[in-house]
């Protein structure tokens, strides 16, 4: 498995576009259920005898479905990639290790929690998201699921960290599993994150051999946990 380079053709511009819109629509799609039930959550909060506990859960599903909404607008405006990782291996672990911990919906919540770990769950699933949030405004165009280089972006948070926006989506990760907590949700947890160590494993390769000043950045910067690692 080995880094390619893709000249522009209109082959490429064909595949890219499709790539682009499929997922596109997948994300925007996700992203309006969550408008869906967070509208739908917001209405029973009004009612009379409504659980004011239910807000953070509310407002949970509104942070990521804006945060899915804002991935779905950067495949439409995300620049072409100038090179990425071939194999099966690399796409198959940057898919697992996005998507991986929306099997988390086939479990049953939690309904025992007491109310400090409900308030815990819906914080850390709001502050992951709305990190992920800048992080992928400050990305823009660059964004990408698979192991890809489009442009070199050191700055913001990618001045501390290489991997800031794995690291806000294990925040608001740990938040969701609070709600779903059982030994199915921690197994989910360990593969997804053996699969982002993969991820980033074959993401900095690429970003690597398609940018020389990488290695210097590399130096200069965490990987994933700011002091730790």
């Amino acid at each position: 498995m080995t880094v390619i380079v893709h000249p522009v053709t209109r082959k490429r511009l064909w595949i890219d576009l499709a790539i682009r819109f499929a997922l596109g629509l997948t994300f925007a799609f996700s992203a309006g259920v969550c408008f869906k039930h967070g509208v739908e959550g917001w209405r029973a909060l009004q009612q009379p005898g409504a659980d004011p506990q239910q807000f953070g859960h509310v407002l949970s599903v509104l942070a990521i479905g804006l945060y899915t909404l804002m991935i779905a607008c950067l495949y439409v405006l995300r620049l072409q990639p100038v090179s990425k990782f071939a194999g099966a291996i690399p796409c198959a672990a940057a898919i697992l290790g996005g998507f991986l911990m929306s099997a988390l919906l086939l479990l049953s919540p939690r309904d025992d929690l007491p109310v400090w770990a409900r308030v815990l769950a819906c914080a850390l699933v709001v502050i992951g998201n709305a990190f992920a949030i800048v992080i992928i405004l400050r990305l823009g165009r660059s964004f990408s699921i698979l192991p890809e280089g489009r442009r070199l972006v050191t700055s913001g948070p990618y001045a501390v960290v290489r991997h800031p926006l794995y690291l806000a989506e294990a925040v608001a990760t740990l938040g969701a599993v609070i709600n779903f907590l059982s030994p199915w949700a921690l197994l989910l947890v360990a593969a997804q994150l053996g699969l982002q160590m993969v991820r980033i494993h074959y993401e900095e390769k690429v970003l690597k051999e398609t940018f020389p000043e990488y290695t210097d950045y590399a130096k200069k910067t965490w990987r994933l946990i700011p002091g730790i690692y």
